[in-house]
């Protein structure tokens, strides 16, 4: 287990809680997102800013996101993670780590998913967590 540096994630936590910076975001795009520290199986961000891609799944409203965060990783479970080549690198999003965050919290576009891929990736999340369209689960 790596060592988790709660200290600094709180002090990046506190800037990104007075930005003021107001970006355009749309659903389907993947940007970096500062995930930060988080506690026992759920996924970090890396780096200096605790950053990692995510799937931007739906915006609700002007302040809030729901996200996917990628992982490089092959992981033994693959029922929890879809495929998708990012950057020339064959990357999964974890189904399992879907989140509301807020759009200060999320930065620099990488690039846009094509709608029809989109559309499926919104099904497969409808799958996993056992969400039926039209109401009756």
């Amino acid at each position: 287990m790596h060592n988790k540096d709660y200290r600094k994630w709180s002090e990046v936590k506190a800037n990104l809680n007075v930005s003021s910076d107001n970006i355009y975001i749309r659903a389907g795009e993947i940007r970096w997102v500062a995930i930060g520290v988080n506690v026992g199986s759920e996924i970090d961000g890396k780096g200096v800013s605790f950053t990692r891609p995510c799937l931007i799944l739906h915006v609700i409203g002007g302040s809030l996101a729901l996200v996917i965060p990628f992982t490089s990783k092959n992981k033994a479970n693959k029922q929890f993670y879809k495929k998708i080549l990012l950057q020339h690198f064959n990357s999964n999003l974890c189904l399992s780590q879907i989140r509301v965050v807020s759009q200060k919290r999320i930065f620099k576009r990488m690039k846009k998913i094509p709608a029809q891929e989109f559309i499926a990736i919104k099904k497969e999340v409808f799958e996993f967590y056992s969400l039926d369209l039209e109401g009756k689960k």
